[in-house]
């Protein structure tokens, strides 16, 4: 039977995996060594989940010797203990692979691939493994299908479904498909096959699942870019691609103890712009949608010209509908096509309902406190570092309510990448400004064209630090930033949820990049709600542009039109 064991050393780590007379060895210093060293016999390197595992069965062991709080260190310990288990019995399927192979579709990496019989392992299904992603599979369980269902390593049921009949994707063959525009997305999303387990969610699929999610979860990533750019793999990825597609079967659930389910899909598309418009946003954005069933993109009115989409945030009960909007969007894009953004209607309603109890401030100081002292400090990309940084406070609605928000911005720009149509002007309110921003930064990774023209954010419930060189790039003209000093929401359960941060909705981006353009409201805007009703957006100098359709230019800020 195989080993892994673990050895603390002064600056690290090392473990190695014993599997008769295979054997694999990784060392690093921690979570931020990008290059941890890893050697062994090949058949073991070859095989990414395992590799993978054992690098995430070290993290989560070094996270347990290193944290303090007791709350981390038992969910390091569990995440440590069941990588272990699953790396030693993955190890001796891959010491008994046999010479017989098929060709079929993996529901683990989402390829069409190669996949190796299994000695010894025939009941009561044939286990192979796939040569792309390593990961245990058997034949689908649904008769006729010739797609490939994954498993865990270690279990004794050999029955599983593939991924089209788990409505994990909407289709194998869709994966790579293009949509017009962003009305067409549910024709893109149509599942092509009956759902066999009856089951709304995929295992992972929940916000909760994502506020817990193991902060060095991400620490394997190097490891398996570089394997899958090696030799072994015929050195056709290299480089920054190896370790992107590496991060992808992390994030996507190809790995063998079940991946990071939607949390960690949803990290991997906002960190990774070539998981965009691939196999990996399909599976992402299907998980999404399915799991908020409030989610939609309606085309609210039809036009010519630069499309606008915009989404709203909490406290803007009556201000969803596109009427209370329509004098916000007319006075800059009168003749444009209009999307409204529908998301996250019960964490909105909840994170509304916190702000109505009785005693108002006292009572959102006494819920959030606790959690705003645990949470994440990361900074970059809104709806990656909480993601990944947020162990234990999936019960805050704030916590939540954020959480969901940066889950629909990566699911926008998933959307965004397969359209034809745009460049999109996008716009949000409260936290659909923060909805659009992840969006923005997520499609910054994205190589090309820039997809949107430009962006309005109102009362933005975005945290002050960064550098957004990956907003500013995202962005073909600029990105508006209108702010009021008169946002109590934001100056104080911004400052208690976030750790005394400051959000960019209540001073502004103080950003030195000219597109990032703050815009101070206060004489007109007196609290979060009155953004809508109140601003008038500004023009963009790039409007006047040949060839660009001139846009009308806006009114200066005075005093808005009577309510």
């Amino acid at each position: 039977m195989a080993e892994l064991t673990y050895t603390p050393r002064q600056r690290g780590f090392t473990v190695r995996l014993v599997s008769g007379e295979l054997e694999l060895m990784a060392s690093g210093t921690g979570p931020d060594d990008a290059n941890p060293a890893i050697e062994g016999s090949t058949l073991l390197l070859k095989n990414v989940s395992l590799v993978a595992l054992v690098l995430g069965y070290a993290a989560n062991e070094l996270g347990y010797r290193r944290t303090r709080s007791p709350e981390k260190r038992a969910g390091h310990r569990e995440a440590a203990d069941v990588e272990q288990k699953d790396a030693i019995a993955l190890a001796d399927l891959v010491s008994r692979l046999g010479d017989k192979t098929t060709f079929a579709w993996c529901s683990g990496c989402f390829s069409k691939a190669t996949h190796r019989h299994v000695r010894r392992s025939d009941r009561p299904k044939r286990t192979h493994l796939c040569q792309q992603c390593g990961t245990p599979t058997v034949d689908c369980g649904v008769p006729g299908c010739s797609h490939r269902a994954v498993i865990r390593p270690r279990t004794r049921i050999r029955f599983s479904y593939c991924a089209e009949h788990r409505h994990a994707i909407p289709a194998f063959e869709k994966l790579e498909a293009r949509i017009p525009n962003l009305g067409d997305y549910r024709s893109f999303l149509k599942y092509e096959a009956r759902n066999a387990v009856r089951i709304a969610k995929v295992a992972g699929g929940t916000v909760g699942a994502a506020a817990v999610v193991a902060p060095l979860a991400f620490f394997a990533a190097p490891a398996v870019g570089a394997a899958l750019g090696s030799s072994l793999f015929g050195g056709s990825l290299t480089g920054a691609a190896a370790t992107t597609h590496g991060l992808a079967m992390l994030g996507g659930g190809a790995i063998a103890s079940g991946g990071l389910g939607i949390a960690g899909g949803t990290a991997v598309v906002t960190a990774t712009g070539t998981a965009l418009g691939g196999a990996l946003g399909a599976a992402t954005v299907s998980s999404y949608v399915g799991d908020d069933r409030s989610f939609s993109i309606e085309l609210v009115r039809p036009g010519s010209g630069t499309p606008v989409v915009f989404a709203t945030g909490f406290l803007t009960e009556g201000q969803s509908a596109w009427s209370m909007w329509q004098r916000l969007i007319d006075t800059r894009y009168p003749d444009a096509p209009v999307y409204q953004v529908h998301w996250g209607a019960k964490e909105l309603k909840d994170l509304t309902a916190l702000l109505a109890v009785a005693g108002g401030k006292a009572a959102v100081r006494a819920i959030l406190l606790q959690g705003a002292r645990r949470g994440s400090k990361a900074a970059g990309i809104p709806g990656l570092g909480w993601v990944m940084g947020a162990h234990g406070i999936a019960t805050n609605p704030w916590t939540v309510a954020k959480t969901r928000a940066g889950m629909t911005g990566a699911t926008l720009a998933e959307l965004i990448a397969r359209s034809d149509e745009g460049p999109y002007v996008l716009m949000g309110h409260s936290l659909g400004a923060r909805v659009m921003v992840t969006a923005a930064e997520t499609l910054a990774t994205r190589s090309g064209n820039a997809q949107i023209d430009s962006m309005h954010l109102l009362g933005a419930t975005v945290g002050r630090e960064g550098h957004w060189h990956g907003l500013s790039a995202a962005v073909d003209n600029d990105v508006w930033n209108y702010w009021s000093e008169n946002d109590n929401v934001l100056r104080w359960l911004y400052r208690l949820a976030e750790g005394n941060g400051v959000a960019v909705g209540q001073t502004g981006f103080g950003s030195k990049r000219s597109s990032i353009k703050d815009r101070n409201v206060s004489r007109w805007v007196a609290g979060h709600s009155e953004y809508v009703r109140t601003v008038t957006l500004q023009t963009t100098a790039a409007d006047s542009k040949p060839g660009r359709r001139s846009a009308p230019t806006a009114e200066p800020l005075s005093r808005p039109p009577a309510s």
